[in-house]
């Protein structure tokens, strides 16, 4: 084996002595480039996971109504709308259960091989019939509560935030 032979395969002297066993086997340098790869992949799975924080825990109507509208509101007003809308709760729950069991028919309808489209109708209208009770019962709520809230509360309420005539920017 001649000198020059030798000198190919010693790693450069710029590399320390630990790495020089795993470049002089092309096997060694694979497995090396592959755990470098898994590594960079699970480094980027937990900042994706961290960056993109899972959606909040699911509430029932009214509460999510309830929160939304209440954070454009004052204090006093804010509490006023959850007064209104507390002793609607169980009526609420009862709703959301039927539209949720009204939902669930429509899927089963829909999964079955000959789908009976009358049926398939009738589910769906029973289905948009607890929806839109649900609806009323908060417009209802909303209607009457309207009184008892500040005129900057009112108009918040019903046009939003930046409504006309609405104080400039919303309760934080």
């Amino acid at each position: 084996m001649s000198g020059s032979a030798a000198s190919r395969r010693a790693p450069p002297r710029a590399l320390p002595r630990i790495l020089a066993p795993f470049l002089r086997r092309p096997g060694l340098r694979a497995l090396a480039l592959a755990s470098l790869a898994l590594n960079l992949f699970l480094a980027a799975m937990l900042v994706a996971t961290f960056r993109d924080p899972p959606p909040p825990p699911y509430r029932p109507m009214p509460d999510r109504f309830v929160e939304h509208m209440a954070a454009d509101l004052s204090d006093a007003d804010a509490d006023r709308l959850r007064a209104a809308f507390e002793p609607l709760r169980p009526r609420f729950d009862a709703l959301t259960r039927e539209y949720r069991d009204a939902g669930e028919r429509v899927r089963a309808l829909l999964q079955a091989d000959p789908v009976d489209y009358d049926s398939l109708r009738k589910a769906t209208e029973a289905a948009r019939a607890k929806r839109r009770q649900m609806g009323e019962l908060t417009e209802e709520t909303v209607l009457s509560l309207l009184p008892a809230l500040s005129p900057a509360g009112r108009l918040r309420l019903v046009g939003g935030p930046g409504a006309a005539g609405a104080p400039g920017a919303p309760k934080k």
